[in-house]
Formats: structure tokens, sequence, C-alpha cells
């Protein structure tokens, strides 16, 4: 079956499929970051305030956000380090190879060109082991190198393993795995444990709401203005999302209930609308009752980036007007509205609220 693959004709930085990669990184570094840089600031100030229990929750509250916020430019510099040093300047080589079993430290290892690369490479053997192949930039004098699998919209880092007796580790064997039921794929699986915890997105904003309240009860005795200011905003945010957080909630059961029924993947071809900032991915899909609407409300990098490179979408599953959609083999699902093709869509499925935090998918080709 088709995959996303990255181009090897031209150097790396210049392939659609990574500068979107490189894109949703920083999209997620300067958004979050922002978030984190506005929090701390006022963490601190909350810090020279005097010790009121109003005080002490807006501290912890904002503490707590700029930890989480600041993780995304932490994560956006590990990540892109390949860039930095230089190694997205060369095409990406397609380079048969062979996985290794996972050594004592946990760490993974490909045999390339008779090389052994190492590092945390998550889900992306799997792949490799699939096709006996990997995409790879490098390794540059330093012994680094950056790698890429199909189907996956991420890179991950690798080094040369230098011990002497690197090569020597048993070679994991492929074994051959037909297409069946989603749930029978153990990527797809680990996916769909994800998906389920999407059914309870209301807490996203229960939980803040419940906070944010607590901290200005706190606030008006002894009466403390910063733990009334942070309260009163962490509970607005909370009130105002939680429509959109229980509507999402139900996209998220219906899909569950989706993959849940299906027997099997269904391949459909798409075609994708040009994206525009602050709008949903959208495309119209051939699918078994005719030409359809297709409305991402939570698009994945993954998922739009093997339809945008296949013309292909793989559907785990339906029901009612809601399909989950997925990569088979890779740990992805996704769920998206499906409406009868029509001049002016009957509905738009996308909460208002998350109409302004789209990613930016401007890099997809058109």
């Amino acid at each position: 079956m088709q995959y996303l693959e990255p181009r090897t004709d031209v150097p790396a930085k210049d392939d659609w499929s990574t500068g979107l990669i490189l894109q949703d990184l920083r999209w997620g570094a300067r958004t979050l970051g922002g978030i984190a840089v506005v929090a701390g600031a006022g963490a601190v100030t909350c810090w020279l305030l005097p010790s009121t229990p109003g005080n002490i929750g807006a501290f912890v509250v904002l503490a707590l956000i700029t930890l989480v916020g600041g993780l995304a430019p932490l994560m956006y510099r590990v990540e892109t380090r390949a860039e930095r040093r230089g190694l997205l300047e060369r095409p990406w080589r397609r380079v048969p190879a062979e996985v290794l079993e996972k050594h004592a430290d946990g760490t993974d290892r490909l045999l390339l060109e008779g090389v052994v690369l190492k590092g945390w490479l998550e889900d992306l053997p799997d792949m490799v082991l699939e096709r006996q192949e990997v995409f790879v930039c490098g390794p540059d004098i330093g012994g680094r190198a950056v790698l890429r699998a199909a189907g996956f919209a991420k890179m991950e880092n690798a080094k040369v393993d230098h011990g002497e007796d690197a090569a020597k580790h048993p070679v994991r064997k492929r074994v051959e795995r037909p297409l069946g039921r989603p749930l029978d794929d153990a990527a797809t699986l680990r996916a769909f444990k994800g998906m389920r915890w999407g059914v309870r997105a209301w807490l996203w904003s229960a939980v803040p709401a419940v906070a944010g309240g607590v901290l200005v009860l706190l606030s008006l005795f002894p009466f403390a203005p910063a733990g009334l200011v942070v309260g009163g905003l962490v509970l607005a945010f909370g009130l105002l999302g939680i429509p959109t957080s229980v509507e999402i909630s139900r996209w998220y059961r219906d899909a569950v209930q989706a993959v849940q029924n299906s027997a099997g993947w269904m391949p459909v071809a798409i075609t994708l609308f040009p994206w525009q900032p602050n709008q949903h991915v959208a495309g119209l899909a051939e699918m078994p009752g005719g030409l359809a609407l297709v409305q991402f409300v939570l698009p994945d990098l993954t998922v739009v980036a093997n339809i945008a490179d296949t013309g292909v979408m793989w559907i785990a599953g339906t029901h009612g007007d809601v399909i989950a959609v997925g990569v088979p083999r890779v740990p992805v699902l996704t769920f998206a509205a499906v409406q009868p093709d029509r001049d002016i869509p009957q509905e738009d499925p996308i909460p208002p609220i998350l109409r302004f935090h789209q990613p930016d998918f401007s890099g997809l080709p058109r």
C-alpha cells in the first residue's frame, strides 16, 4: 500500500512534508511558549505578593501553566536539532535497513549500509521492519543523523553506534501481516486507546472551571486581587470552553464506536481543498454512497499529510455522519464529519472556538 514518503530529489528542507513537520513544531512552540511567558510573568508577580490563600493559589495555577506550556519550546529545540546542524541541507536518502533487537538500555538500533544507528525511535522501527527501508539524512562528521519512515509525519534523531559488537545484535525478522480489522493492528490499537481518552474531552473545560471557581472563593477572604483576576480568567475560559469540549467528546464517542464496529479498513479516493487560515481541513471523497464532503474537526498532521501525498483516505470505521480516519500500521487515528456533496454544506461541524486555533497546513501541496 502507499504511504507518505519524503522527496529524495531535493534538499530535505525543501521537501513539503518535512517543511510541514517543522512548521507544525514551530506553531506549537510559539503558541504554547507565548502562553508560558505570560503565565510565568504572572507567577513571579504572585510570588512577590503577600502569602494569602488566594495569591498562593494563583501562583500555583500560573506556575503549572508555565511548566506545561514551556515544554513545547524545549521539545522544539530537541526535534529541530537536525535543521540547526545542517543535516536537512542534503536530500533524504532511501536506504535498505534492518531492525536490530532492542538494546538493554532501551534504545532502538537500525542497521543500514553497514552502519548501526541508535536512538529513541518510538514507533518508527515497526514501519522500517515492515518495509525494510528507512529515509536518512547523514550521518555527519559527528556521527549524527536524522531518520524518517514511510507513513510518519515526524523525524527522529539518531547517532552512529561505534561499539565493536553493534552489528552483532540479533536482527528482528519481518513477519507478514495481512491488513485485517483496524483493532487487530497493534499500532492502530495504541492510537485507539488515545481516542478513547478523547471521550473525556469535557474534563479539559470542567476541571479549569472548577479550579477557577475555587480560586475565586479563596481570594475573597482575605481579599486577594491577583487570585480574583487569575481565578476569574481561568473560570471564564473554562465555562466558555464547556460547550465545545462537550461537543468534541460526542465526536470522539461516535468515532470510538465507529472503530469498534469496523470489520476492516476502507480506502477511498479524496481530493483536499486548498488550506485557508482559520478554516477546517476538508475535501471531496468518493464514498460508497457517492461524492461526499469530508471535514476534519481536529486535523491530524500525519493523517492529512498521508492523504495529501497519496490521494487516499483510510477509513477505520463509520458511525452515522462520523468517520474514523487513520493510516494502517501507523499509530494515529482522528475523525471527520461526512456530508453529501452540495454547493452549500448543510452545516459546519467545526465549533467556532476551534476555528481560531487550527494548525498551519499551508505547506500542503496544491
